[in-house]
């Protein structure tokens, strides 16, 4: 999954959290984006429902000093991946 963050002096410090974490790969793709990418099976909605839940708890970590950051829904292709479905 893709990462824009608003703020590339967190780059460093976003890139260091999805490292350390040991079902994480994290490429840095462009100045301001990164692709995070899980290890193991999931669906798409769930790998990205839990690239999101690590994201979070990376802001509340930060002090709650959350930067404009948001998710892509793009594949490796920049092409659109669907959303979850509607409940």
């Amino acid at each position: 999954m893709r990462i824009y963050v608003g703020n590339p002096e967190v780059m460093a410090e976003l890139m260091r959290y999805f490292d350390e974490q040991a079902d994480c790969v994290v490429l840095q793709v462009g100045a301001n984006e990164l692709e995070v990418s899980l290890l193991g099976s999931y669906r798409v909605d769930r790998h990205d429902a839990a690239v999101e839940r690590k994201l979070a708890v990376f802001w509340s970590e930060s002090n709650g000093k959350a930067e404009p950051v948001g998710a892509r829904r793009v594949n490796r292709n920049g092409e659109p991946r669907p959303g979850p479905a509607a409940a």
